[in-house]
């Protein structure tokens, strides 16, 4: 199978679209929308039919598989979430902080996960310890950050990592990071929402407390639909954000953490039923490693370009391992003539509305950079014209 502009006959895209924003919301195929549309209609023949049997055989059918996917041993241990905004609010605010507890979160956590994480400091149970992250910087070096802030303000109840941070768009020594959490006696969250799909998720190989990742971003299923696990020791402690009749403490005989999460009150759940789909998807095309090893390797060599045309340089360590399938390129930006939210409002306007394009603008280490991602439906001549875009759009900006 080969790569390209042509397998986007395979998806639903505007022809005319520079799709370079895969990492914000994802794009899904139309055997995935076929299916989707299928469930739909046949939940609305019998919907108690649907809702009261057929349903929890389909879910339990696409956990399994999922499961098998990220080597979980016991597909028990997964549910699903809408979002992955959802599945780390239903992770913190339902774990039970006590007044003095401290969480390690970054300047870089998710905004929505930031927000969550401030709300509970708000309601003065816990004290938040962020580390400021200015990348480049090197995998030794995080560890390091990490350690220190272990020494000087620890020990830490709980810790947010990232797998891949969303704005820039790095990778994270994140497996390294939980563990050196964990020995300290840290619960980690690992917040891997742009992971599946993008980089290898084994959670046999290492031991997280909680992850969660979207299957609507990278992997290709319908929006929305995420993965939470939970560590069976940690179950206990976890319950959804909508409380409904299932809910058992967790010392009662009859408390069940899969129990809980079936029963989410009247939402479609028809975007988790297309895992197995999704990944029959990427299996014809290939498999993991072949799409991995285009994207990626695409967006080294778009990444380039872009900053070539641009006469600027890609964020990127010496060892060249904060890209997956997403590059971060300086953009041709050095002082806007507009207030920060302005600048982000007008270059999100005019990208999307003049250029039929669209990558995330956003400042880092007293900089403007661009996120481009690149896709199995994508290629360089994408990103040539995409940078062409960018630099209309930023001219209209510059000071």
């Amino acid at each position: 199978m080969t790569f390209g502009r042509h397998l986007r006959s395979e998806f639903m895209l505007d022809p005319k679209y520079i799709p370079l924003n895969h990492g914000s919301f994802g794009v899904f195929p139309r055997t995935c929308l076929m299916l989707q549309r299928e469930l739909q209609d046949k939940a609305e023949l019998n919907p108690d039919r649907w809702t009261r049997f057929e349903a929890a055989t389909l879910l339990q059918k696409n956990r399994e598989r999922l499961a098998n996917f990220v080597h979980c041993k016991d597909p028990a241990d997964i549910v699903f979430a809408q979002n992955a905004s959802a599945a780390a609010s239903t992770v913190l605010r339902s774990f039970p902080f006590v007044k003095g507890d401290k969480i390690l979160c970054f300047n870089t956590t998710y905004v929505n996960v930031s927000s969550c994480l401030d709300y509970l400091e708000d309601s003065g149970l816990v004290t938040l310890v962020r580390i400021p992250l200015t990348f480049p910087m090197s995998n030794e070096g995080l560890l390091d950050l990490v350690s220190e802030a272990i020494a000087n303000h620890g020990p830490f109840r709980f810790a947010v990592v990232d797998a891949i941070v969303a704005l820039p768009g790095v990778v994270l020594p994140f497996q390294d990071m939980t563990r050196l959490l964990q020995k300290s006696g840290t619960l980690v969250m690992v917040d891997a929402a742009h992971a599946l799909g993008q980089i290898p998720i084994n959670l046999g190989a290492f031991d997280p407390d909680f992850l969660l990742s979207n299957t609507h971003k990278w992997l290709y299923t319908p929006r929305g639909c995420t993965m939470l696990y939970v560590a069976p020791r940690n179950q206990k402690y976890i319950h959804p954000l909508v409380i409904n009749q299932e809910y058992k403490h967790s010392d009662h005989p009859q408390f069940s953490f899969q129990k809980e999460f079936a029963n989410p009150g009247v939402v479609d759940m028809t975007p988790y039923m297309c895992i197995e789909r999704a990944l029959e998807f990427r299996e014809s095309l290939g498999g993991e490693e072949a799409i991995t090893q285009y994207c990626h390797n695409l967006a080294m060599e778009g990444g380039a370009l872009v900053a070539k045309i641009f006469q600027t340089s890609v964020l990127e360590n010496g060892d060249e391992v904060m890209t997956a399938n997403m590059v971060n390129v300086e953009a041709p930006l050095t002082e806007s003539k507009y207030s920060y939210s302005e600048t982000i409002s007008l270059f999100t306007e005019k990208i999307i509305y003049d250029e039929n394009c669209m990558v995330p603008l956003f400042f880092h280490n007293n900089k403007w950079y661009v996120r481009l991602s690149a896709q199995v439906y994508t290629d360089i001549q994408d990103f040539k014209e995409g940078a062409e875009a960018i630099a209309r759009v930023c001219k209209q900006l510059q000071k």
